[in-house]
This record gives structure tokens, C-alpha cells and sequence, in this order.
């Protein structure tokens, strides 16, 4: 499907992706009942059957960690961000609909993973949290080592399955890259690895990568159904979710609000944008610098502190509705600059 279709007559590709839902959900729910059975808050869920996999050499760690990255909220972010702000004047997608679907998408994909995390919270795989750094690596990066190839809270289901899947089908769905199979085939190699390095890694039981496989592709096929046409109706299932996700967070044990409200105010301020602004323009990369520099700034500045759930929801939002009113801004910018 391509970026043509998104503005086609769409019941017969929204009454695909319903289906896609369906099945997806319908198989999640039989994982998680068959994961309950075995009680998923135990380390050894499965009862040996979704066992990490312990891989003991550095460099295999290193490539695994690498990979992992591409599965990051950070860069799944910046990807949907990107295709949003530059997508549309690279020929990436036919227009700025395409973009605030991916990155509605985007959103609502980290909130449900909030939303899952903090409900079962299910402990990782031992170990998970621990990384013996190499021999030949320089001490300088022993400290980066540990950070992309270890992991802490909450596994099952792993959030890293739900944000890749959701997103590279977003993006699979949305850009006018390639063929409609090529598309699909890469953000299924794209999948296949982030979600194995997390396996490779011991940070995550197979069963966690395939219920967020499974969670990641059914909420993908919810947004597609409901938000061809209208990138608001995606936002709305963000705030939905991302409700339920502080809620979650607040009731779990050790969930974390501000993690939860980041997403939640994201989806508020990139509707609320949207619906005001309507924005039509398009950025090149001068204007995708001008625009992305102070929205990066305030996102990164959100991250390190931790703000209160308030703050971070404010934050958050401005930040969100900033990158989806940024084609109007810049171009009312220039205009005013040259009138």
C-alpha cells in the first residue's frame, strides 16, 4: 500500500486491516491466556519453553546491541518525525497526512507499551540488567556497552517488539518507496532482527518479542482501519491509550508516570496541532533544521530531567503540536521575513 492509497476509497483496505486486527488481537490474547496459565510473573515463564538466549561473546553483544537501537523509542521517534517534516519534500510520502499518520502511530505504539508493561508486570529474563564488558573494547565505551546491551523494568510484552512492529508497518504502509511487497519484506527483516537481538541479548523471553509482535501489529491495524482518512482519529486512539497507560503506571508497582505522560501528551498536543493548524506546506531541509533543532531540544531536555507528570504532559505536548504546526510556522516565518 503506498501513500497514494491514503487518499483513495478506502473501505475495502479498512475493512482489510479489521480483519488484520482481529486475527492479530485474537492471537495475542491466546499468548497472553497461555503465558497466564504458566504465570507470567515468574523469571521462568514458559516453564523452559522461551528461554533467553545467552550468547557470551562480546562481539556478538556489540552487533546485538547495535541492531537493538533501530528499535529504540529515540530512533523510531526520529524516523516518524523526519518522514513527517522532510517526508513529503523527498518524495517520501505524497503528503503531510501521510506523516501525522506515522507519527500518530508512533505514539499510541509507545503508550500501549507503557499501557501492557505496568499491567503484567513481568520481570526480564535474569541477568537482563548485568553486562560483563569486553576485553577489546577501549574502557571509554564500557559505559555505552552496558547501555545498549543490558536492559531494566517491566518485559512482557517487549516494548521494542510492539514500537518496531507498529512503526515499520506504518511506515511500510504509508511511504511511496519501492513496490508495496518490497516494503513490506524489509520491515519484516527490520522486525525479525530488532526483535531477535532482544533474545540474543537476554534482555527479553521470545515469548515477550512475539506478544509484542502480535500487540504492536494489531494496534497498527486499529490506526489503519480507523484513520486513513483522518491522521485526528490515530492521536484520538493515542489518547486513549495513553490514558489507560498512566493509569496502569500509577497502580503498578514501580511504573514510572512521567514515561507514560511523555506519549500521552505527545498525542494531545500533535491533535490539538493538527486540528487547529491544518497544515498543508511542506519543509525542505533548511526548514527540517530550522524546525527540528528547538523540538529535539525540548524532547531531550523532557527525558533528562524527568519532570512531573504535569510538566511532562505540557512538555510534551508543545513539543508534539510544534512538529506537527512546524509547515505552517516556518512558511508564515519566511513570509513574514520577505514581505
Amino acid at each position: 500500500m503506498s501513500g497514494r492509497e491514503l487518499s483513495g476509497s478506502d473501505d475495502p483496505i479498512q475493512q482489510h486491516w479489521k480483519a488484520v486486527t482481529g486475527l492479530a488481537t485474537t492471537a495475542f490474547v491466546l499468548l497472553v491466556a497461555l503465558v497466564m496459565l504458566f504465570d507470567v510473573a515468574v523469571p521462568q515463564r514458559g516453564l523452559g519453553l522461551f528461554r533467553a538466549v545467552s550468547v557470551q561473546l562480546g562481539s556478538v553483544l556489540t552487533v546485538a546491541g547495535g541492531v537493538t537501537q533501530f528499535g529504540d523509542p529515540w530512533f523510531l521517534l526520529l524516523a516518524a518525525t523526519l518522514v513527517y517534516l522532510a517526508g513529503v519534500d523527498r518524495s517520501l510520502v505524497e503528503g503531510l497526512r501521510g506523516g501525522a499518520f506515522v507519527l500518530g502511530v508512533t505514539f499510541s505504539a509507545f503508550s500501549l507499551t507503557d499501557l501492557l508493561k505496568n499491567f503484567f508486570v513481568a520481570p526480564r529474563p535474569p541477568g537482563a540488567s548485568t553486562a560483563t564488558v569486553p576485553e577489546w573494547l577501549p574502557g571509554g565505551f564500557g559505559g555505552v556497552f552496558r547501555s545498549i546491551t543490558t536492559g531494566t523494568g517491566y518485559a512482557f510484552p517487549s516494548g521494542h517488539a510492539i514500537g518496531t512492529t507498529a512503526v515499520v508497518a506504518a511506515l511500510a504502509y504509508t511511504l511511496n518507496v519501492g513496490s508495496r511487497a518490497s516494503r513490506w519484506a524489509v520491515g519484516a527483516v527490520v522486525v525479525a532482527s530488532v526483535t531477535a537481538s532482544r533474545v540474543v541479548l537476554g534482555v527479553h523471553f521470545l515469548v515477550d518479542v512475539v506478544a509484542g509482535v502480535l500487540a504492536g501489529l494489531s494496534l497498527f491495524a486499529v490506526a489503519a482501519a480507523v484513520g486513513t482518512r483522518e491522521p485526528s482519529r490515530v492521536f484520538a486512539l493515542g489518547i486513549g491509550v495513553g490514558l489507560l497507560a498512566v493509569v496502569a503506571s500509577a497502580t503498578s508497582p514501580a511504573g514510572e508516570l512521567w514515561k507514560a505522560g511523555q506519549w500521552l501528551g505527545a498525542s494531545l498536543g500533535a491533535g490539538a496541532a493538527w486540528y487547529v493548524a491544518r497544515p498543508s506546506l511542506t519543509l525542505d531541509f533548511r526548514g527540517t533544521v530550522v524546525a527540528g533543532v528547538p523540538i529535539a531540544a525540548l524532547w531531550i531536555g523532557i527525558y533528562v530531567t524527568e519532570p512531573p507528570l504535569v510538566v511532562t504532559v505540557v512538555g510534551t505536548a508543545l513539543a508534539a503540536a510544534t512538529t506537527i504546526a512546524a509547515p505552517t510556522l516556518v512558511g508564515r516565518l519566511r513570509g513574514s521575513t520577505t514581505a
